[in-house]
């Protein structure tokens, strides 16, 4: 019976395993710019995770709203990709088409922008860093974008917060489970 207790109170004592999170995010929206920025913590290898972001081919493992990407043309550290999602927030969906110019500037840091001509946004940039952080991963990431479509304006940046930290989450978890089980 001691025996049975002791079992019980060591596991209830143990560090629980936690899986990642999302420290901060913010969406403003000004002059028909959105502008977000969000930091996440990843319980995996910052290798393994920078590698699966930049697997161009394979990017809809990371996010379910991504129904295709394609490695168009490479010179590292410079690459084309095509990207082609549908994003819905609430009622409003849209399937998304995104040429993009993928620059790895070393040390983590991943600058993306948007061809301008060839996307559904009038322009969209964004900047990764992705580094290790104790034993995990943090990630860093920040964006500008103006649609090319209409995006209620009452609602939109609140909206577009909750779907993006809703997102991050889901991708947090799948870069977890890629990470930890890919070798």
């Amino acid at each position: 019976m001691l025996k049975r207790y002791c079992l019980l109170f060591a596991y209830l004592c143990s560090p629980s395993v936690q899986s990642g999170e999302v420290i901060k995010s913010a969406v403003s929206y000004e002059h028909d710019i959105y502008h977000a920025m969000i930091e996440m913590h990843i319980n995996a290898n910052a290798d393994k995770v920078y590698a699966l972001f930049t697997d161009f081919n394979y990017l809809s493992r990371l996010n379910d709203n991504i129904s295709n990407s394609d490695l168009i043309d490479e010179d590292p550290p410079e690459y084309t990709v095509l990207v082609e999602s549908r994003n819905c927030v609430l009622f409003f969906c849209k399937n998304l088409k995104q040429l993009q110019k993928v620059t790895e500037l070393g040390e983590g840091y991943i600058f993306v922008e948007d061809i301008k001509g060839e996307s559904d946004f009038a322009f969209a940039n964004s900047r990764w860093h992705i580094y290790a952080h104790g034993s995990g991963t943090r990630i860093r990431f920040s964006s500008e974008m103006k649609p090319d479509f209409w995006l209620p304006p009452l609602f939109g940046p609140w909206l577009f917060k909750n779907q993006l930290t809703k997102e991050t989450q889901t991708m947090i978890e799948r870069l977890e489970q890629l990470a930890t089980h890919e070798q």
